[in-house]
Protein backbone atom coordinates (compact mmCIF):
# COMPACT_ATOMS: atom_id res chain seq x y z
CA UNK A 1 0.00 0.00 0.00
CA UNK A 2 1.49 3.33 -1.03
CA UNK A 3 -0.29 6.63 -0.63
CA UNK A 4 1.31 8.06 -3.79
CA UNK A 5 -0.24 5.27 -5.92
CA UNK A 6 -3.74 6.12 -4.67
CA UNK A 7 -2.97 9.85 -4.95
CA UNK A 8 -1.91 9.34 -8.56
CA UNK A 9 -5.23 7.60 -9.26
CA UNK A 10 -7.05 10.81 -8.26
CA UNK A 11 -8.13 9.83 -4.78
CA UNK A 12 -8.03 12.77 -2.38
CA UNK A 13 -6.77 12.64 1.20
CA UNK A 14 -10.26 12.50 2.79
CA UNK A 15 -11.28 9.45 0.74
CA UNK A 16 -7.99 7.62 1.27
CA UNK A 17 -7.73 8.11 5.01
CA UNK A 18 -11.47 7.44 5.46
CA UNK A 19 -11.09 3.98 3.92
CA UNK A 20 -7.90 3.41 5.89
CA UNK A 21 -9.66 4.21 9.20
CA UNK A 22 -12.58 1.93 8.28
CA UNK A 23 -10.15 -0.95 7.66
CA UNK A 24 -8.45 -0.36 11.03
CA UNK A 25 -11.78 -0.37 12.87
CA UNK A 26 -12.79 -3.66 11.14
CA UNK A 27 -9.56 -5.39 12.21
CA UNK A 28 -10.04 -4.13 15.76
CA UNK A 29 -13.58 -5.56 15.79
CA UNK A 30 -12.28 -8.97 14.61
CA UNK A 31 -9.69 -9.11 17.41
CA UNK A 32 -12.26 -8.13 20.01
CA UNK A 33 -14.59 -10.89 18.72
CA UNK A 34 -11.97 -13.76 19.11
CA UNK A 35 -12.60 -16.36 21.77
CA UNK A 36 -9.51 -15.93 23.95
CA UNK A 37 -8.65 -14.68 27.38
CA UNK A 38 -9.08 -10.99 27.99
CA UNK A 39 -5.41 -10.43 28.85
CA UNK A 40 -4.27 -12.04 25.62
CA UNK A 41 -6.97 -10.21 23.66
CA UNK A 42 -5.76 -6.85 25.14
CA UNK A 43 -2.16 -7.68 24.34
CA UNK A 44 -3.04 -8.49 20.71
CA UNK A 45 -5.10 -5.33 20.44
CA UNK A 46 -2.25 -3.11 21.73
CA UNK A 47 0.26 -4.74 19.38
CA UNK A 48 -2.13 -4.24 16.44
CA UNK A 49 -2.61 -0.53 17.38
CA UNK A 50 1.15 0.02 17.35
CA UNK A 51 1.45 -1.56 13.90
CA UNK A 52 -1.52 0.42 12.56
CA UNK A 53 -0.23 3.72 14.04
CA UNK A 54 3.10 3.14 12.34
CA UNK A 55 1.35 2.36 9.06
CA UNK A 56 -0.81 5.51 9.43
CA UNK A 57 2.25 7.66 10.02
CA UNK A 58 3.98 6.17 6.97
CA UNK A 59 0.85 6.69 4.87
CA UNK A 60 0.52 10.33 5.92
CA UNK A 61 4.19 10.98 5.21
CA UNK A 62 3.96 9.18 1.86
CA UNK A 63 0.83 11.16 0.95
CA UNK A 64 2.46 14.53 1.72
CA UNK A 65 5.71 13.63 0.02
CA UNK A 66 5.83 15.12 -3.53
CA UNK A 67 7.06 13.23 -6.52
CA UNK A 68 10.13 14.19 -8.54
CA UNK A 69 8.12 15.68 -11.37
CA UNK A 70 6.05 17.67 -8.97
CA UNK A 71 9.17 18.90 -7.19
CA UNK A 72 10.76 19.93 -10.47
CA UNK A 73 7.61 21.71 -11.58
CA UNK A 74 7.36 23.52 -8.25
CA UNK A 75 11.03 24.50 -8.43
CA UNK A 76 10.59 25.75 -11.96
CA UNK A 77 7.63 27.88 -10.88
CA UNK A 78 9.57 29.39 -8.01
CA UNK A 79 12.47 30.16 -10.33
CA UNK A 80 10.11 31.89 -12.74
CA UNK A 81 8.67 33.99 -9.89
CA UNK A 82 12.14 34.91 -8.71
CA UNK A 83 13.16 35.83 -12.24
CA UNK A 84 10.07 38.01 -12.67
CA UNK A 85 10.68 39.72 -9.32
CA UNK A 86 14.32 40.22 -10.21
CA UNK A 87 13.45 41.71 -13.59
CA UNK A 88 10.82 43.91 -11.97
CA UNK A 89 13.21 45.31 -9.39
CA UNK A 90 15.98 45.64 -11.98
CA UNK A 91 13.62 47.65 -14.17
CA UNK A 92 12.66 49.82 -11.20
CA UNK A 93 16.35 50.14 -10.31
CA UNK A 94 17.20 51.34 -13.81
CA UNK A 95 14.07 53.39 -14.49
CA UNK A 96 14.03 55.50 -11.31
CA UNK A 97 15.35 59.04 -11.63
CA UNK A 98 16.91 58.76 -8.18
CA UNK A 99 20.60 57.93 -7.97
CA UNK A 100 20.93 54.43 -6.52
CA UNK A 101 24.30 52.91 -5.57
CA UNK A 102 25.23 49.69 -3.83
CA UNK A 103 28.40 49.82 -1.73
CA UNK A 104 30.21 47.19 0.25
CA UNK A 105 31.36 47.47 3.83
CA UNK A 106 34.57 49.16 2.68
CA UNK A 107 32.71 51.89 0.78
CA UNK A 108 33.52 50.61 -2.71
CA UNK A 109 30.72 50.97 -5.26
CA UNK A 110 29.51 47.55 -6.36
CA UNK A 111 26.67 48.65 -8.59
CA UNK A 112 24.87 51.81 -9.74
CA UNK A 113 21.83 52.51 -11.85
CA UNK A 114 21.66 54.50 -15.07
CA UNK A 115 20.78 57.75 -13.26
CA UNK A 116 23.88 57.35 -11.07
CA UNK A 117 26.11 56.69 -14.09
CA UNK A 118 24.74 59.79 -15.81
CA UNK A 119 25.10 62.08 -12.80
CA UNK A 120 28.28 60.75 -11.22
CA UNK A 121 30.01 59.41 -14.37
CA UNK A 122 32.51 56.76 -13.52
CA UNK A 123 34.24 58.83 -10.84
CA UNK A 124 32.29 57.20 -8.04
CA UNK A 125 33.33 53.75 -9.26
CA UNK A 126 37.00 54.66 -9.44
CA UNK A 127 37.27 56.85 -6.35
CA UNK A 128 34.74 55.19 -4.11
CA UNK A 129 31.55 56.87 -2.96
CA UNK A 130 32.92 58.35 0.26
CA UNK A 131 35.85 59.98 -1.56
CA UNK A 132 33.51 61.28 -4.26
CA UNK A 133 31.34 62.84 -1.56
CA UNK A 134 34.38 64.54 -0.01
CA UNK A 135 34.37 62.16 2.96
CA UNK A 136 37.57 60.32 2.18
CA UNK A 137 38.69 60.57 5.83
CA UNK A 138 35.56 58.70 6.95
CA UNK A 139 35.25 54.97 7.40
CA UNK A 140 31.94 53.35 6.56
CA UNK A 141 31.15 53.07 10.27
CA UNK A 142 31.89 56.78 10.78
CA UNK A 143 29.82 57.57 7.71
CA UNK A 144 26.88 55.59 9.12
CA UNK A 145 27.32 57.27 12.50
CA UNK A 146 27.09 60.70 10.85
CA UNK A 147 24.31 59.62 8.49
CA UNK A 148 22.24 56.93 10.26
CA UNK A 149 20.25 54.67 7.98
CA UNK A 150 16.49 54.90 7.95
CA UNK A 151 16.66 58.72 8.05
CA UNK A 152 16.72 61.36 5.31
CA UNK A 153 19.85 63.51 5.13
CA UNK A 154 20.61 66.59 3.05
CA UNK A 155 24.08 66.73 1.46
CA UNK A 156 25.90 68.81 -1.16
CA UNK A 157 28.39 67.15 -3.50
CA UNK A 158 31.75 68.96 -3.61
CA UNK A 159 32.10 68.45 -7.38
CA UNK A 160 28.93 70.38 -8.32
CA UNK A 161 26.34 72.70 -6.83
CA UNK A 162 23.63 70.04 -6.67
CA UNK A 163 21.96 69.29 -3.34
CA UNK A 164 20.70 65.77 -2.65
CA UNK A 165 18.53 64.08 -0.07
CA UNK A 166 20.21 60.82 0.94
CA UNK A 167 18.78 57.65 2.44
CA UNK A 168 20.98 54.71 3.50
CA UNK A 169 19.41 51.23 3.46
CA UNK A 170 21.39 48.22 4.79
CA UNK A 171 21.21 45.14 2.57
CA UNK A 172 20.74 42.93 5.60
CA UNK A 173 17.19 44.23 5.68
CA UNK A 174 16.67 42.34 2.43
CA UNK A 175 18.76 39.27 3.28
CA UNK A 176 20.67 38.41 6.41
CA UNK A 177 23.31 36.84 4.19
CA UNK A 178 23.84 40.10 2.26
CA UNK A 179 26.42 42.68 3.33
CA UNK A 180 26.75 46.28 2.18
CA UNK A 181 24.42 49.23 1.81
CA UNK A 182 22.13 50.83 -0.74
CA UNK A 183 22.60 54.61 -1.08
CA UNK A 184 19.63 56.48 -2.61
CA UNK A 185 20.23 60.09 -3.67
CA UNK A 186 17.45 62.42 -4.86
CA UNK A 187 18.34 65.76 -6.47
CA UNK A 188 16.44 68.40 -4.45
CA UNK A 189 18.37 71.46 -5.66
CA UNK A 190 15.24 73.17 -7.01
CA UNK A 191 13.32 72.34 -3.86
CA UNK A 192 16.11 73.72 -1.67
CA UNK A 193 16.35 76.89 -3.78
CA UNK A 194 12.60 77.30 -3.51
CA UNK A 195 12.81 76.65 0.21
CA UNK A 196 15.51 79.31 0.59
CA UNK A 197 13.35 81.79 -1.32
CA UNK A 198 10.33 80.90 0.78
CA UNK A 199 12.38 81.23 3.96
CA UNK A 200 13.54 84.65 2.77
CA UNK A 201 9.97 85.69 1.98
CA UNK A 202 8.80 84.37 5.35
CA UNK A 203 11.66 86.20 7.07
CA UNK A 204 10.82 89.46 5.28
CA UNK A 205 7.12 89.12 6.03
CA UNK A 206 7.86 88.20 9.62
CA UNK A 207 10.04 91.30 9.94
CA UNK A 208 7.31 93.41 8.33
CA UNK A 209 4.74 91.86 10.66
CA UNK A 210 6.90 92.62 13.68
CA UNK A 211 7.38 96.18 12.44
CA UNK A 212 3.63 96.56 11.90
CA UNK A 213 2.95 95.08 15.32
CA UNK A 214 5.48 97.44 16.90
CA UNK A 215 3.92 100.39 15.06
CA UNK A 216 0.45 99.27 16.14
CA UNK A 217 1.60 98.96 19.75
CA UNK A 218 3.14 102.43 19.59
CA UNK A 219 0.00 103.98 18.09
CA UNK A 220 -2.25 101.96 20.40
CA UNK A 221 -0.35 103.11 23.48
CA UNK A 222 0.31 106.75 22.56
CA UNK A 223 -2.96 107.56 20.76
CA UNK A 224 -4.69 110.70 21.99
CA UNK A 225 -8.07 108.97 21.87
CA UNK A 226 -9.40 105.89 23.62
CA UNK A 227 -8.99 102.66 21.61
CA UNK A 228 -10.87 99.50 22.62
CA UNK A 229 -10.90 96.08 20.92
CA UNK A 230 -14.08 94.11 21.61
CA UNK A 231 -14.96 90.51 20.62
CA UNK A 232 -18.30 89.32 19.22
CA UNK A 233 -19.65 88.89 22.78
CA UNK A 234 -18.83 92.59 23.46
CA UNK A 235 -16.12 91.54 25.90
CA UNK A 236 -13.17 93.95 26.02
CA UNK A 237 -10.04 92.26 24.64
CA UNK A 238 -7.65 95.23 24.83
CA UNK A 239 -7.82 98.89 25.81
CA UNK A 240 -5.13 101.57 25.78
CA UNK A 241 -4.27 103.89 28.67
CA UNK A 242 -6.21 106.79 27.17
CA UNK A 243 -9.34 104.64 26.96
CA UNK A 244 -8.95 103.65 30.60
CA UNK A 245 -8.45 107.32 31.58
CA UNK A 246 -11.65 108.33 29.76
CA UNK A 247 -13.63 105.89 31.91
CA UNK A 248 -11.68 106.84 35.04
CA UNK A 249 -10.49 103.27 35.55
CA UNK A 250 -7.39 101.10 35.26
CA UNK A 251 -6.73 98.96 32.18
CA UNK A 252 -7.09 95.80 34.28
CA UNK A 253 -10.56 96.95 35.42
CA UNK A 254 -11.77 97.09 31.81
CA UNK A 255 -10.12 94.16 30.02
CA UNK A 256 -12.08 90.93 30.20
CA UNK A 257 -15.35 92.69 31.12
CA UNK A 258 -18.40 93.32 28.96
CA UNK A 259 -18.28 96.87 27.63
CA UNK A 260 -22.05 97.30 28.18
CA UNK A 261 -21.35 97.54 31.92
CA UNK A 262 -19.45 100.81 31.28
CA UNK A 263 -22.20 102.37 29.12
CA UNK A 264 -25.18 104.33 30.48
CA UNK A 265 -28.49 102.42 30.08
CA UNK A 266 -29.89 105.08 27.74
CA UNK A 267 -27.02 104.43 25.27
CA UNK A 268 -26.97 100.61 25.23
CA UNK A 269 -29.26 100.48 22.18
CA UNK A 270 -26.81 102.70 20.27
CA UNK A 271 -23.92 100.40 21.16
CA UNK A 272 -25.87 97.28 20.12
CA UNK A 273 -26.73 98.94 16.81
CA UNK A 274 -23.05 99.72 16.27
CA UNK A 275 -22.05 96.11 17.01
CA UNK A 276 -24.49 94.82 14.35
CA UNK A 277 -22.71 96.48 11.41
CA UNK A 278 -21.19 94.38 8.62
CA UNK A 279 -17.48 93.63 8.32
CA UNK A 280 -15.65 96.62 6.83
CA UNK A 281 -18.44 99.10 7.67
CA UNK A 282 -17.92 102.11 9.96
CA UNK A 283 -20.46 103.50 12.46
CA UNK A 284 -20.31 106.99 13.99
CA UNK A 285 -22.43 108.17 16.89
CA UNK A 286 -22.55 109.29 20.51
CA UNK A 287 -23.08 107.38 23.74
CA UNK A 288 -23.08 108.20 27.43
CA UNK A 289 -20.35 106.43 29.37
CA UNK A 290 -20.02 105.80 33.10
CA UNK A 291 -16.84 106.64 35.00
CA UNK A 292 -15.42 104.67 37.87
CA UNK A 293 -17.12 107.07 40.29
CA UNK A 294 -20.50 106.49 38.63
CA UNK A 295 -20.70 109.83 36.81
CA UNK A 296 -22.11 109.88 33.28
CA UNK A 297 -20.27 111.68 30.48
CA UNK A 298 -20.99 112.17 26.75
CA UNK A 299 -18.60 110.47 24.31
CA UNK A 300 -18.29 110.27 20.55
CA UNK A 301 -17.70 106.74 19.31
CA UNK A 302 -16.49 105.33 15.99
CA UNK A 303 -16.95 101.58 15.46
CA UNK A 304 -15.27 99.47 12.78
CA UNK A 305 -15.72 95.69 12.36
CA UNK A 306 -12.93 93.50 10.93
CA UNK A 307 -11.89 89.82 10.88
CA UNK A 308 -9.04 88.75 13.17
CA UNK A 309 -7.92 85.25 14.13
CA UNK A 310 -11.01 83.57 12.71
CA UNK A 311 -13.58 85.79 14.44
CA UNK A 312 -15.10 89.25 14.10
CA UNK A 313 -13.61 92.01 16.23
CA UNK A 314 -15.02 95.49 16.92
CA UNK A 315 -12.57 98.41 16.93
CA UNK A 316 -13.92 101.28 19.06
CA UNK A 317 -12.44 104.79 19.09
CA UNK A 318 -13.87 106.80 22.01
CA UNK A 319 -13.45 110.49 22.82
CA UNK A 320 -14.86 112.39 25.81
CA UNK A 321 -16.80 115.33 24.34
CA UNK A 322 -17.90 116.99 27.59
CA UNK A 323 -15.81 120.11 26.93
CA UNK A 324 -16.74 120.09 23.25
CA UNK A 325 -20.45 120.06 24.05
CA UNK A 326 -19.97 122.82 26.63
CA UNK A 327 -18.10 124.89 24.03
CA UNK A 328 -20.81 124.22 21.44
CA UNK A 329 -23.44 125.41 23.93
CA UNK A 330 -21.34 128.51 24.67
CA UNK A 331 -20.99 129.21 20.94
CA UNK A 332 -24.74 128.83 20.46
CA UNK A 333 -25.35 131.36 23.24
CA UNK A 334 -22.76 133.74 21.78
CA UNK A 335 -24.31 133.35 18.35
CA UNK A 336 -27.69 134.29 19.81
CA UNK A 337 -26.14 137.32 21.51
CA UNK A 338 -24.39 138.32 18.29
CA UNK A 339 -27.63 138.06 16.36
CA UNK A 340 -29.35 140.22 18.99
CA UNK A 341 -26.45 142.69 18.80
CA UNK A 342 -26.75 142.80 15.02
CA UNK A 343 -30.42 143.65 15.34
CA UNK A 344 -29.54 146.40 17.81
CA UNK A 345 -26.82 147.77 15.53
CA UNK A 346 -29.15 147.75 12.55
CA UNK A 347 -31.65 149.73 14.61
CA UNK A 348 -28.89 152.15 15.67
CA UNK A 349 -27.70 152.60 12.09
CA UNK A 350 -31.27 153.10 10.95
CA UNK A 351 -31.76 155.76 13.64
CA UNK A 352 -28.47 157.42 12.68
CA UNK A 353 -29.45 157.46 9.01
CA UNK A 354 -32.83 158.93 9.92
CA UNK A 355 -31.15 161.55 12.10
CA UNK A 356 -28.73 162.33 9.28
CA UNK A 357 -31.59 162.86 6.87
CA UNK A 358 -33.34 165.11 9.40
CA UNK A 359 -30.09 167.05 9.90
CA UNK A 360 -29.61 167.49 6.17
CA UNK A 361 -33.20 168.68 5.85
CA UNK A 362 -32.79 171.13 8.74
CA UNK A 363 -29.54 172.49 7.29
CA UNK A 364 -31.11 172.83 3.87
CA UNK A 365 -34.04 174.68 5.36
CA UNK A 366 -31.76 177.05 7.31
CA UNK A 367 -29.59 177.67 4.26
CA UNK A 368 -32.67 178.42 2.18
CA UNK A 369 -34.55 180.49 4.75
CA UNK A 370 -31.73 182.27 6.55
CA UNK A 371 -28.28 182.07 5.03
CA UNK A 372 -29.13 182.70 1.38
CA UNK A 373 -31.30 185.78 2.19
CA UNK A 374 -28.50 187.11 4.42
CA UNK A 375 -25.97 186.60 1.62
CA UNK A 376 -28.26 188.41 -0.80
CA UNK A 377 -28.66 191.37 1.58
CA UNK A 378 -24.90 191.36 2.23
CA UNK A 379 -24.22 191.49 -1.49
CA UNK A 380 -26.63 194.37 -2.14
CA UNK A 381 -25.75 196.48 0.93
CA UNK A 382 -23.23 199.27 0.42
CA UNK A 383 -23.02 200.51 3.98
CA UNK A 384 -20.02 198.97 5.68
CA UNK A 385 -21.60 198.98 9.13
CA UNK A 386 -24.68 197.25 7.85
CA UNK A 387 -22.47 194.82 5.94
CA UNK A 388 -20.62 194.09 9.16
CA UNK A 389 -23.91 193.44 10.94
CA UNK A 390 -24.99 191.07 8.18
CA UNK A 391 -21.62 189.34 8.43
CA UNK A 392 -22.12 188.78 12.17
CA UNK A 393 -25.64 187.48 11.60
CA UNK A 394 -24.41 185.17 8.86
CA UNK A 395 -21.62 183.86 11.12
CA UNK A 396 -24.10 183.18 13.92
CA UNK A 397 -26.40 181.41 11.49
CA UNK A 398 -23.60 179.17 10.19
CA UNK A 399 -22.49 178.43 13.74
CA UNK A 400 -26.05 177.58 14.67
CA UNK A 401 -26.19 174.85 12.03
CA UNK A 402 -24.08 172.56 14.24
CA UNK A 403 -26.40 172.99 17.25
CA UNK A 404 -29.55 171.83 15.56
CA UNK A 405 -28.96 168.01 15.65
CA UNK A 406 -29.96 167.29 19.24
CA UNK A 407 -26.45 165.79 19.87
CA UNK A 408 -22.95 167.01 20.72
CA UNK A 409 -21.63 169.91 18.66
CA UNK A 410 -18.91 169.82 15.98
CA UNK A 411 -16.27 171.27 18.26
CA UNK A 412 -16.80 168.44 20.74
CA UNK A 413 -16.78 165.88 17.89
CA UNK A 414 -13.40 167.18 16.70
CA UNK A 415 -11.94 166.37 20.12
CA UNK A 416 -12.93 162.67 19.97
CA UNK A 417 -11.16 159.79 18.19
CA UNK A 418 -12.94 157.55 15.69
CA UNK A 419 -13.31 154.77 18.29
CA UNK A 420 -14.64 157.25 20.89
CA UNK A 421 -17.20 158.57 18.38
CA UNK A 422 -18.34 154.96 17.74
CA UNK A 423 -18.61 154.40 21.50
CA UNK A 424 -20.68 157.60 21.81
CA UNK A 425 -23.06 156.44 19.09
CA UNK A 426 -23.57 153.06 20.82
CA UNK A 427 -24.09 154.78 24.21
CA UNK A 428 -26.72 156.97 22.54
CA UNK A 429 -28.46 153.79 21.31
CA UNK A 430 -28.61 152.43 24.89
CA UNK A 431 -25.90 149.71 24.65
CA UNK A 432 -24.17 148.60 27.85
CA UNK A 433 -20.38 148.53 28.25
CA UNK A 434 -20.34 144.70 27.88
CA UNK A 435 -22.40 144.90 24.68
CA UNK A 436 -20.05 147.58 23.30
CA UNK A 437 -17.01 145.40 24.14
CA UNK A 438 -18.51 142.33 22.42
CA UNK A 439 -19.58 144.32 19.35
CA UNK A 440 -16.26 146.15 18.88
CA UNK A 441 -14.26 143.01 19.84
CA UNK A 442 -12.40 144.86 22.62
CA UNK A 443 -12.09 144.26 26.33
CA UNK A 444 -14.48 145.63 28.94
CA UNK A 445 -11.62 147.64 30.49
CA UNK A 446 -10.93 149.31 27.12
CA UNK A 447 -14.59 150.42 26.89
CA UNK A 448 -14.36 151.91 30.40
CA UNK A 449 -11.21 153.79 29.35
CA UNK A 450 -13.03 155.21 26.29
CA UNK A 451 -15.96 156.34 28.48
CA UNK A 452 -13.55 158.07 30.88
CA UNK A 453 -11.75 159.87 28.00
CA UNK A 454 -15.08 160.95 26.44
CA UNK A 455 -16.29 162.48 29.74
CA UNK A 456 -12.97 164.30 30.08
CA UNK A 457 -13.04 165.69 26.52
CA UNK A 458 -16.68 166.76 26.87
CA UNK A 459 -15.94 168.52 30.15
CA UNK A 460 -17.98 166.13 32.28
CA UNK A 461 -15.20 164.88 34.57
CA UNK A 462 -16.13 165.25 38.21
CA UNK A 463 -19.71 166.20 37.35
CA UNK A 464 -22.79 164.24 38.32
CA UNK A 465 -24.00 164.06 34.69
CA UNK A 466 -25.12 160.84 33.01
CA UNK A 467 -23.26 160.37 29.70
CA UNK A 468 -26.28 158.73 28.03
CA UNK A 469 -28.52 161.65 29.07
CA UNK A 470 -25.92 164.22 27.97
CA UNK A 471 -25.46 162.66 24.51
CA UNK A 472 -29.23 162.49 23.96
CA UNK A 473 -30.10 165.95 25.31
Amino acid sequence: MTANRHKARGINAEMFFGCFKTLIHSVEDIILAYDMPSDEKLSKYIELRRILDAMETMAVNDWECKGLDEELELLSGKNRELTLDKNKYENIFEATSDIVLVIDQAGAVLEMNTAAKTALKEDALSEGLLAYMGLSDYTVDEFLESFPYGQMHEIRMPNDNAIYSMVVVPLKKVSLASAGYVIILNDITLMVDQRVKLEQVVSERTAALRKSEKLFRSLFTSAGEGIILVDKELKIMQVNEKGADIFGRKVSELEGHNCISFIHPDSIDNLLAASAIKEGDVWHGTVNGITGSGDAFPASITVNKFHLGGENVLHLIIRNITQQMAMEEYLRQEKTKAEEMNVTLRNVMKAIDQEKEELQLTIAQKVTTSIIPSLQKLASEKNSDVRTMYMNILRDQLTGLSHSTGSINNQDMMKLTKSEIQVCQMIQSGSSSKDIADCMNISFETVQTHRKNIRKKLGLSGKDVNLFAYLNK
